[in-house]
């Protein structure tokens, strides 16, 4: 079974079939609410959001995590792999990708720190929110950002 959302995941390189089984590819309705709930009221994609929307200030206030780039250029994991599993979160905690409001899914931790190049194909903004946690990860332009989600400016 190969899930992937054109132009943004890709099954490439192979995931573990349990791996893949934990992601849901969530549809333009659900996104867009979970979008919503978490992201932005009034924008629908990275590129758009405004600098005082939580996205935003998490790369304005430099909250560098890693350049990933070269790694995913070179198809190597084990570096930022590393890097993720050492920020404090459960495994299985519940995550939500989105690429923009209606382009998202539904993993868990583990399985995106395992497969992380899997999911950036799309250079200009992925955005990684968990329900249960108040930290973020922003990756755009070949950077990530570890912050803090913030509320959703109304």
């Amino acid at each position: 079974m190969i899930k992937e959302i054109p132009g943004v995941f890709h099954n490439d390189p192979n995931m573990s079939h349990n791996d893949i089984e934990k992601i849901k590819i969530l549809s333009e309705l659900n996104s867009s609410s979970k979008w919503e709930n978490f992201v932005s009221l009034s924008n629908r994609h990275f590129m758009l959001l405004q600098d005082d929307e939580w996205p935003s200030k998490i790369i304005a206030d430099d909250n560098f995590l890693y350049r990933w780039v070269e790694d995913w250029n070179e198809d190597f994991f084990l570096h930022f792999s590393s890097i993720l599993n050492a920020i404090d979160l459960p495994g299985n905690s519940e995550l939500y990708v989105f690429w923009m409001k209606e382009v998202g899914l539904k993993t868990n931790w583990d399985v995106f720190c395992r497969n992380w190049i899997n999911f950036l194909y799309e250079d200009e903004g992925c955005i990684l929110v968990l329900p249960d946690s108040d930290k973020s990860i922003v990756l755009s332009n070949g950077v990530a950002w570890l912050g803090t989600r913030g509320v959703l400016k109304t």
